[in-house]
């Protein structure tokens, strides 16, 4: 059998390692004080990464470093340099090796290699110990008990799996549902059943003070509080003419509550009536009252207002028989408009024909899959860190008590360090503007583990 070199590598006169051809040494082998080679000389004067042998044809060469000293041996015989370098040999600081060499390699003071040739070490077995080998190479046979614990750890395994994909599939992926006319008006519509029943006629209010003659058209009160007024005001409030006789099939109709005339009360004792929507009473007797549309005990500043300026229209005291209504609270001016973008300063803008000038194209939760293998295992990480962290839109929800059901469709424009650099909110219903404005900052404020500039879309809902 042909010899092989083997290098050994000592430290003060310490064996550390092996090398042999075939295994470690192959068409190079390098040495040096890098922490990443197999062989680390721990002395920072030795250079970084030093080729020591590489094959060249069928020979090997060991390149000697710079101030080395070596000895060596062929045939067992001392050689010295002059005769390697007459055999062809030693050349430069390069020495061919053949096998009929031996010798050691002195590096730094404390740190040498001895290389020579030998025959590869192979074990020979006799009948006896291969079937040692053969009867220790199998796996006992298992215990009953053994058998029943294996069984039961695969069978709960398959359950998990199966649990994962069950869940993966039908409880974890939320479904949306884009937004029609008629999922729109049945969010805004509620139905508006006529109450027949008798009611309590309300009690009778007599003013101290005579009261001017109300204008045509205006609401007056009567015996049992009951309102009669014309058509005209309700009529120019729908856009057109409206018969309250003609009702055949049901329609959809604004729920308007006006005042057009009240009595007040002071602590003094007098009392005071006002007519139409300017607030302004007329007092008799006892001490003046005067309406304050910011004041008033169970109302809030803007139901005031509503009541001191709202329009003075004449309507039916009648509700008409079915059809649908629509009612509005609050103020109608902190209401955010449907499928627009939130509060889109002059900045965002800016960002967002950044990242399309620069082909950054907007991924959406469900065309992750459709990407190549990198890019969606990036978005499945960007995506499982922006559901981790709406708890915080959920926190500020509960914290705001709202009593409505909410759906947004967010885009976030992250940052080659991670960060948010802008949030494209659009609430895909009418909701209090500044919900929405805190939505679009708890969005701003995040930062993600990512090492690229990303754009990603998802949808959230906030169930009441």
């Amino acid at each position: 059998m042909a010899k092989i070199l083997s290098l050994k590598l000592n430290y003060k006169e310490t064996f550390l390692d092996y090398a042999k051809e075939g295994r470690e040494i192959r068409k190079q082998f390098f040495i040096g004080s890098n922490k990443f080679l197999q062989w680390q000389i721990l002395d920072p004067s030795f250079p970084d990464k030093h080729l020591f042998v590489k094959k060249v044809g069928d020979k090997l060469v060991m390149n000697i470093p710079s101030g080395a000293e070596f000895t060596c041996k062929k045939d067992g015989q001392d050689v010295d340099h002059a005769y390697l370098k007459q055999q062809n040999l030693l050349s430069g600081n390069q020495l061919v090796l053949d096998p009929t060499m031996s010798g050691e390699l002195q590096l730094l003071k404390d740190w040498n290699v001895e290389f020579d040739f030998r025959v590869p070490y192979v074990a020979v077995l006799n009948e006896q110990q291969r079937g040692d080998v053969i009867a220790s190479a199998r796996r006992p046979d298992l215990l009953p008990v053994e058998r029943f614990n294996r069984g039961i750890m695969l069978i709960a395994a398959i359950l998990t799996v199966l649990f994962l994909i069950f869940f993966d599939l039908f409880l974890s992926k939320e479904t949306y549902v884009e937004e029609t006319v008629e999922l729109r008006m049945a969010q805004i519509a509620q139905k508006v059943v006529p109450d027949i029943a008798p009611t309590a006629a309300a009690p009778e209010i007599t003013p101290e003070a005579p009261v001017a003659d109300a204008p045509q058209g205006t609401a007056t009160t009567g015996q049992g509080g009951q309102a009669s007024t014309g058509s005209s005001g309700i009529s120019s409030l729908l856009g057109g003419s409206f018969d309250p006789n003609a009702t055949q099939a049901p329609a959809n109709y604004a729920i308007v509550t006006v005042v057009e005339g009240f009595a007040v009360t002071g602590s003094g004792g007098g009392r005071g009536s006002g007519i139409g929507g300017s607030g302004g009473g007329v007092t008799a007797g006892g001490t003046g009252t005067t309406f304050s549309s910011t004041q008033g005990p169970g109302v809030t500043t803007n139901i005031g207002a509503i009541a001191a300026s709202g329009p003075a229209t004449q309507g039916y005291s009648v509700a008409p028989v079915g059809g649908t209504g629509a009612y509005i609270t609050g103020d109608a001016r902190g209401v955010t408009l449907s499928g627009k973008s939130w509060e889109q300063s002059s900045r965002d803008i800016q960002i967002m024909q950044d990242f399309r000038s620069r082909n950054i194209a907007t991924v959406t939760e469900s065309s992750i899959s459709k990407l190549d293998a990198s890019t969606q295992a990036r978005y499945t990480s960007l995506g499982q860190q922006v559901r981790d962290r709406q708890s915080q839109i959920e926190a500020a929800y509960r914290q705001a008590q709202m009593n409505q059901s909410m759906t947004f469709r967010i885009n976030l424009f992250v940052a080659q360090n991670g960060n948010v650099i802008s949030a494209d909110v659009i609430p895909l219903g009418e909701y209090p503007a500044g919900f929405v404005s805190e939505v679009k900052r708890i969005c701003e404020s995040w930062k993600f583990n990512v090492q690229q500039e990303m754009n990603y879309q998802f949808r959230f809902t906030l169930k009441a």
